[in-house]
């Protein structure tokens, strides 16, 4: 059975005029192309729907029961076709955007409130994990978009640098260093001192920190709940970046930024190349690019 909404429409129509001339005016055909309409879907259905004299034309008790499916018909019809319109418009749909676990607490948070302000009917799919898994989600299609650290070197990669991030030291409230307003690196050497995992963006930099001073792991962890209770217990140090401190806030815990160190943790906006991201995703990447800055 092949029914068209044109079909529907001009049922519709002649239902509620009665008359064929008025009903044809409703749908803007003549009215020789509107009876032609009529027939066509009468044949289709394998039924008449109106009973007609030289005065009028009304429902017979098929029609009665056609224009229920008329109007489901007609509903869903729109519906349907405003879903593709929002959709190739990018205004509905979802992106699916793979993050790191750091910038997914607060950072993120804030970013996608306004992003939803403006974009309501578009879901965002959050992948919260490691770096490198980032990366891999682009590569592999699993997301569309992803916001890690390290340099994404990868000949599949694009990446955008969107900010840097400073390094930060964190350690007890008793310990001998918390006299000091910043810390140096050296004055790590000997120290206890509590490592992210591998995998970690942030174990990335502190990696190379070992090379070049006496740093010791005594522990990883991979989460920043279970660091801040660590340094909170007094069980050691730790570095973290600017964006993670609100984790670290905490009557046990004190903050001391670093006199010497340059290293930053660079933050970069990545996708895959040669793919052609969706309307949705394009939003997604155009608004983290202009909006990742902001408070």
């Amino acid at each position: 059975m092949n029914i068209s909404i044109r079909q529907m429409r001009a049922f519709l129509a002649l239902a509620e005029a009665g008359n064929f001339t008025r009903a044809s005016e409703i749908v803007c055909l003549s009215q020789p192309a509107f009876s032609a309409l009529i027939a066509s879907l009468e044949q289709e259905v394998g039924y008449r729907l109106f009973d007609r004299d030289t005065r009028k034309v009304q429902l017979n008790a098929n029609g009665l029961h056609f224009v229920e499916l008329a109007n489901r018909f007609t509903h869903h019809y729109q519906n349907i076709t405003e879903e593709i319109k929002l959709y190739s418009q990018g205004e509905e749909g979802s992106v699916t955007l793979a993050v790191l676990p750091s910038l997914a607490v607060q950072w993120l948070p804030r970013l996608i409130t306004k992003f939803s302000a403006e974009n309501p009917h578009i879901r965002i799919n959050i992948i919260d994990t490691q770096w490198d898994r980032c990366l891999q989600a682009i590569v592999n299609n699993t997301a569309d978009i992803a916001v890690t650290a390290g340099t994404p070197s990868l000949k599949e990669i694009q990446a955008e640098l969107l900010f840097s991030d400073d390094f930060y030291l964190i350690c007890p409230k008793n310990h001998p260093l918390t006299q000091k307003k910043q810390v140096e690196l050296k004055d790590l050497e000997e120290e206890k001192f509590i490592a992210f995992s591998n995998g970690t963006s942030i174990r990335l930099f502190t990696d190379q920190l070992t090379q070049l001073y006496n740093i010791r792991y005594v522990l990883e962890v991979r989460q920043l709940t279970t660091m801040m209770g660590l340094v909170a217990a007094g069980q050691g140090i730790s570095i973290t970046t600017g964006l993670t401190l609100f984790q670290f806030e905490h009557d046990s815990i004190t903050i001391i930024p670093f006199k010497d160190l340059s290293l930053k943790r660079a933050v970069y906006l990545i996708k895959k190349k040669e793919h052609q991201l969706s309307s949705q995703a394009i939003k997604l990447h155009q608004f983290i690019k202009q909006h990742a800055n902001c408070d």
